[in-house]
């Protein structure tokens, strides 16, 4: 009886590396990226959210903020609904902002960008890419979701995570 409900214990809990889904390379747009680091985002010490990667063309010093070519992976292992990526990302990226008016700028093209966003299910991935300073891409798996080549969107996307008020403190931490 112990061991059964052992087994079933490892068996419903993700024990398993990071690296087992992230992937040490990524290759966009014939650019090779590599895997610089990785973070495993929990509820509580026990049950394992996701997996998220960040990928560089180069890991030595670059900074994740200021590199141009850049690519955040969110390997899930449960489901999450679409607007619960939409609300959160529209939030912190308003909170992340200087002022008022940049809020009053950038909210639909904020708006339109996130409206990609799908419910996700354990397996699945989200990809960020973001290259050449202003074009920024969200993937599902390997299927574009939404892309945009506004330069502010571009590069302040990525302060949800790792600006003043990121959605995640551990992962800011984590990768800066």
């Amino acid at each position: 009886m112990k061991k059964t409900i052992l087994l079933m214990l490892l068996a419903t809990t993700n024990w398993v590396n990071g690296k087992d889904f992230l992937p040490l390379s990524l290759n966009e747009d014939n650019i090779e990226y590599q895997c610089c680091n990785d973070f495993t985002l929990r509820y509580g010490f026990v049950i394992k959210v996701a997996e998220i990667g960040w990928y560089a063309p180069a890991c030595d010093d670059t900074s994740l903020l200021k590199s141009n070519n850049k690519i955040l992976r969110f390997h899930y292992f449960k489901d999450v609904k679409a607007d619960f990526f939409k609300q959160s990302a529209e939030e912190y990226f308003l909170l992340n902002l200087d002022n008022r008016a940049q809020q009053t700028a950038l909210l639909a093209p904020l708006k339109n960008f996130n409206d990609g966003y799908t419910n996700i299910q354990p397996g699945e991935f989200f990809q960020l890419v973001h290259t050449n300073q202003n074009k920024l891409s969200l993937y599902r798996n390997k299927d574009l979701l939404a892309s945009t080549e506004n330069a502010d969107i571009a590069t302040k996307y990525f302060n949800i995570w790792f600006g003043k008020i990121p959605v995640i403190e551990k992962l800011k931490k984590a990768f800066l």
